[in-house]
């Protein structure tokens, strides 16, 4: 057996067997995520909107991505690599969902920012309107963003009787290699870490500023 061909079958058994069982967990922790943020004393506070709204992208990643690759790569049955308008669908919702899920996450940091903020006017921002405009907006951006996909994704024939759904050659398999790279790969980890060592140094300038306080006020009185 070729070093090729070792590959291929334990991809295809990680995908067969795998897969289902990853979707299995994967949907039974969306659904319980799911009712523990809707109950009502988390459904109040503006960051649960966007977990609400992580578990939901996922849950729909789910079904309308990672199943997908789950038939083509464990059980080679893809209707993207006969059908343009799946092949492209595919895509195109996979790429959506997934940047807009990370993108969630992004916002909820920024709001743990601004929730923790020293500053009274800041700590207002963290609203549910203002989270709900933003998950939407950023939600849209991304389905404005990836049209892309609905243009330059072909079926392309790599063997005899084998077509794969895959990106143009050329310019737009390079600006994909990159988007995936810097947008899905880099900037949503960078960010969050970012964002979190911001969060870390409110709460650390709140506390300096509670104890500060506390040590005047001990202060006056012993005078």
């Amino acid at each position: 057996m070729s070093a090729s061909t070792l590959l291929y079958t334990i991809q295809r058994n990680l995908f067969r067997f795998g897969g289902p069982l990853l979707i299995a967990i994967g949907s039974i922790s969306c659904i319980i995520n799911l009712l523990v943020f809707t109950k009502d004393t988390l459904r109040k506070n503006p960051c649960t909107i966007y977990f609400i709204s992580v578990n939901i992208i996922n849950f729909l990643y789910f079904y309308l991505g990672l199943l997908f690759t789950t038939f083509a790569a464990g059980y080679d049955i893809d209707p993207s690599s006969n059908n343009i308008i799946f092949c492209r669908f595919r895509y195109y919702i996979a790429l959506v969902l997934a940047c807009w899920e990370s993108s969630c996450l992004i916002l909820a940091s920024i709001d743990r920012i601004l929730i923790t903020s020293p500053n009274a006017r800041t700590r207002k921002h963290s609203t549910r309107r203002l989270a709900t405009i933003s998950m939407i907006s950023i939600g849209l951006f991304w389905v404005i963003f990836h049209i892309h996909a609905w243009i330059f994704m072909e079926i392309l024939q790599f063997a005899p009787n084998y077509f794969v759904c895959f990106y143009q050659p050329g310019t737009y398999m390079t600006f994909m290699s990159y988007n995936s790279l810097v947008i899905n790969g880099a900037l949503p980890p960078l960010l969050m870490t970012i964002f979190a060592f911001w969060t870390v140094k409110n709460i650390r300038q709140v506390r300096h500023g509670r104890h500060h306080s506390n040590s005047t006020y001990t202060g006056t009185t012993v005078i």
